[in-house]
């Protein structure tokens, strides 16, 4: 058998093994529901994940797992100056000295814990440092500790390495990813007396599982994993796929951005494109539409996790010289509310963005990850109404008539742009 057929070989009864697998999960929806999970429908984006992180570690929280959750962190973070007996009180976006916003702020006897969660936003300018020291403050000579929960390292605008290397010395900073996350949320699921309760946990570790980490479905990969032992031709021929689908991403890539740039130009819009981290699948990679040349913000589409994962879209500054000015992005998110549905700011960048879950109309949860599905990119070489290139221009002409009437604050007149 040559090597082509080998390939088709495999991935024929790849196709039969998924297509019995969606079978089965279909016939026993009623009974297992499989693809359903709770915080899929609850309110789910970055403020929404600090909340119910921040509600179970509070020993005194309506969860009645007392200690249970706090306890397991700081057991997984090794903290030993901290006891879940001394914890005061837990607050979410605890203003710093410097106006700052803290996600999740644990004040206990004799220290603080700051938490700056991180699943898909970029860090700001000196924003962890500054946490830092709002925290060293706050602790009045006791023990603090920052924790970066995120998937990648801090940027060194966020944390200079010299100042990092000073707080991990002395126990003052680490970084917590989201696998650990996952991992502590599914250890505490296991141990939570109220059903309820579990049922809430387990589903908060599947979102993140699925949503942050970009995980496939479990039972999925375990069915194609088991194809792919079957035959050592089937390994072979895996191998030899595994080796092409990044040549094949990267030119679909390419007919995507040409077909979109060009459906754009026929609409008198322009095409924003990047391309260097696109095609490497740096994290925060993005492309978007240009309404007008006069804006200094434009529709964004952006990638929050690497390998082209965690997407979402919204109405962001051009770059980083560009000050948004707070009058002007309310004007702009009351417009976009008005056409999308209430989104959120994503300071200083976002002057709105839509977020996640049922509230996006434009993006489904299956075309948010680039890495592990097959739907985006299907969706790219689509030329019909569900295709991603026509679903795009029309976000655009409708983006473009709900913000004709504040084009001043696109243009950002009040604003002085930054050399």
């Amino acid at each position: 058998m040559n090597a082509n057929a080998k390939v088709l070989d495999l991935l024929d009864a790849v196709r039969i093994r998924a297509a019995s697998l969606a079978e089965a999960k279909q016939r026993y929806a009623a009974e297992l529901a499989p693809d359903f999970n709770l915080v899929d429908h609850l309110r789910n984006n970055e403020v929404a994940l600090s909340r119910y992180l921040g509600l179970l570690l509070d020993v005194k929280g309506v969860h009645g797992q007392g200690e249970l959750f706090l306890r397991s962190l700081l057991q997984r973070l090794e903290c030993t100056g901290f006891e879940p007996q001394d914890l005061l009180r837990v607050r979410l976006e605890q203003r710093t000295h410097s106006g700052r916003y803290l996600d999740i702020y644990l004040e206990f006897h004799g220290g603080v814990i700051g938490i700056e969660n991180k699943p898909w936003a970029a860090d700001q300018d000196k924003q962890l440092e500054d946490y830092a020291s709002f925290l060293e403050s706050s602790a009045r000579g006791g023990q603090w500790l920052l924790v970066y929960a995120c998937n990648w390292e801090p940027s060194e605008a966020s944390l200079s390495p010299a100042k990092r290397e000073q707080l991990e010395q002395v126990g003052s900073f680490l970084r917590l990813d989201f696998l650990q996350i996952a991992e502590w949320l599914d250890e505490c699921a296991c141990n939570a007396r109220a059903p309820k309760v579990r049922l809430f946990v387990e589903a908060l570790s599947s979102y993140v599982r699925q949503q942050v980490n970009g995980e496939s479905d479990v039972s999925e990969a375990e069915q194609i994993k088991a194809v792919i032992l079957q035959k050592p031709e089937y390994l072979e021929a895996a191998l030899k796929v595994a080796q092409s689908i990044d040549q094949v991403k990267a030119q679909l890539l390419t007919q995507f951005k040409r077909a979109l740039g060009q459906a754009l130009e026929a609409q008198g819009l322009s095409l924003v494109w990047e391309e260097q981290a696109l095609a490497s699948g740096r994290a925060y990679a993005g492309f978007g539409v240009k309404l007008n040349h006069e804006h200094q913000l434009h529709i964004r589409f952006e990638f929050g996790s690497a390998r082209l994962n965690a997407l979402e879209w919204g109405i962001c500054r051009d770059s980083a010289k560009v000050e948004l000015n707070t009058s002007d992005a309310e004007t702009i998110a009351g417009a976009m509310d008005g056409a999308f549905g209430v989104g959120t700011h994503g300071w200083p960048a976002w002057a709105w963005y839509i977020g996640t879950g049922a509230r996006d109309t434009v993006l489904s949860d299956n075309e948010r990850h680039w890495a592990t599905s097959a739907e985006p990119w299907l969706r790219l070489q689509d030329d019909s109404e569900q295709g991603m290139v026509p679903r795009i221009i029309q976000l655009a002409l409708k983006a473009q008539k709900a913000l004709a009437d504040v084009s001043d604050a696109m243009c950002m007149r009040t604003l002085r742009v930054q050399g």
